[in-house]
């Protein structure tokens, strides 16, 4: 079945059924032989004329498209369905879907391709998800294009206010990254969903280059959510065991909540904590621990290697400065200018005001990538995702890293479409300097410095 492509979004028309059997013959090889060889920026199938779907059905169809994003780049997705089949495909996917939904193809369009009209921002497009951090990511991703949403408080707001606009999107969705790892960020803790049983298959499919990343970005939490263990035997113990022990070379801590008498044993629950793993009775009792919590402001961007940076960080250096502006210069509508670059240790200058945010680059290449902001700078930055320009400092950090997060995923595109395959890991929010420059006095890199409206702003990036 031939797509209709437009503007670089190729979109497929299927009717009927979208099961295992019948989503074979919607993407055809040469289909994708086609869409590889046109580089369309967006590759999507409509629910428009889909009476009947399941998820093996829907996975079939990601698996094809997954081969056109991993050439290009290409989105991948479903669109044209209603609120009804995005929240059947979010429970199917336990809401933690590996690609894009958009509600119609009008609003895909303003994601893909060219921008809709010669002034994208005198679109009237309003914005809202329950879901927090994908409200930040298709806010984010408008305004990277030109689009200026408007985004109401709740729901209630978006009700009231959706028939004064020519687009609303609530029931979009764009996916983060190619990760398949099941875990989030709160307050600078890594939180991972454990599911059914935790035996050996756990450490077979725990994506560890992942979390040794995220110890070397500094994060120094990582808590397992086990309320929905089945049961944990003495294999996904020693691999626990075994995650603990590598933390502790980081000065990292690794617990578990939701761990009770029908899903491990007495025994095993000992072992856990031998091997200093801490155990919650539930998340609420972890976050409550402020004594344990207040040490996660002393986590530091931390590298065991010694490597300094290489010869390929130097060479990818202008693309991530060029991704990193770009969005910056978008979202705080001020021009930025470029001071110098230089190979050598991370320099900063004292201040009280000054914030960090890391991400690890991991796959065909590593680096490490920090960006520091003034306060006052950060705040424009993420206007649009904080409810008032005076918001507290906690949020302020939690939107600075969702900020962040979008320009490493960016640049994770932009390499993918040079045939390099990275990935990134959560960011890790820093408030003072002194918990940047924590072990990377030594560690060279290449810095380069800015000015916003006479405010300095760092780019280093590292091995």
């Amino acid at each position: 079945m031939r797509p209709v492509i437009k503007n670089q979004l190729a979109i497929f028309y299927p009717q009927g059924f979208l099961d295992g059997e019948s989503a074979n013959a919607i993407i055809e090889p040469q289909d994708i032989a086609h869409l590889i060889e046109k580089r369309c920026e967006a590759v999507l199938v409509s629910m428009k004329k889909i009476v009947f779907f399941n998820k093996r059905g829907l996975s079939v169809i990601v698996q094809l498209l997954q081969q056109i994003h991993d050439k290009n780049g290409a989105i991948i997705g479903f669109c044209d369905y209603d609120e009804k089949k995005y929240k059947i495909i979010m429970n199917m996917h336990q809401n933690q879907v590996d690609f894009c939904l958009f509600e119609t193809d009008e609003v895909a369009a303003l994601f893909a391709g060219m921008p809709l009209g010669k002034n994208p921002d005198e679109k009237r497009i309003i914005v809202y998800n329950e879901d927090f951090d994908q409200k930040n990511q298709l806010v984010l991703e408008l305004y990277e294009r030109g689009y200026k949403p408007f985004v109401p408080k709740d729901m209630d707001e978006f009700l009231a206010k959706k028939s004064q606009f020519e687009f609303f999107i609530s029931n979009s969705y764009i996916s983060a990254s190619s990760k398949h790892i099941h875990a989030h960020i709160k307050d600078n803790v890594i939180v991972y969903s454990l599911n059914n049983f935790v035996d050996s298959s756990f450490g077979e499919k725990f994506d560890m280059k992942y979390h040794k990343n995220s110890l070397r970005v500094g994060f120094i939490f990582f808590l397992f959510n086990a309320h929905n263990v089945s049961s944990i035997n003495v294999h996904g113990v020693n691999f626990l065991s075994k995650l603990s022990v590598l933390g502790a070379e980081y000065g990292a801590t690794i617990a578990i909540c939701g761990l009770n008498d029908r899903n491990i044993t007495v025994k095993l629950r000992h072992e856990l904590e031998d091997a200093g793993v801490l155990l919650y009775p539930s998340m609420k009792d972890f976050f409550d621990d402020e004594e344990l919590l207040s040490e996660s402001g002393g986590g530091a961007v931390v590298a065991k290697r010694s490597e300094h940076i290489t010869k390929k960080l130097v060479e990818i250096l202008p693309l991530v400065t060029q991704t990193a502006m770009h969005t910056i210069e978008v979202m705080t509508q001020c021009e930025i200018v470029k001071k110098s670059v230089k190979i050598q240790p991370l320099a900063l200058s004292e201040s009280q005001t000054t914030l960090g945010v890391a991400i690890a680059l991991y796959g065909d290449l590593d680096g490490l990538l920090i960006i520091i902001f003034e306060e006052s700078i950060a705040r424009k930055a993420c206007k649009v995702l904080l409810e008032s320009a005076d918001s507290p400092k906690g949020e302020l950090m939690d939107a600075l890293g969702e900020f962040v997060n979008i320009i490493g995923g960016k640049f994770v595109q932009k390499m993918l479409k040079r045939q390099c395959k990275i990935d990134i890991t959560m960011p890790r929010t820093f408030e003072k300097i002194s918990e940047i420059l924590k072990h990377k006095k030594d560690k060279k890199g290449a810095q380069v410095d800015f000015t916003i409206q006479g405010t300095p702003m760092s780019l280093f990036l590292t091995r």
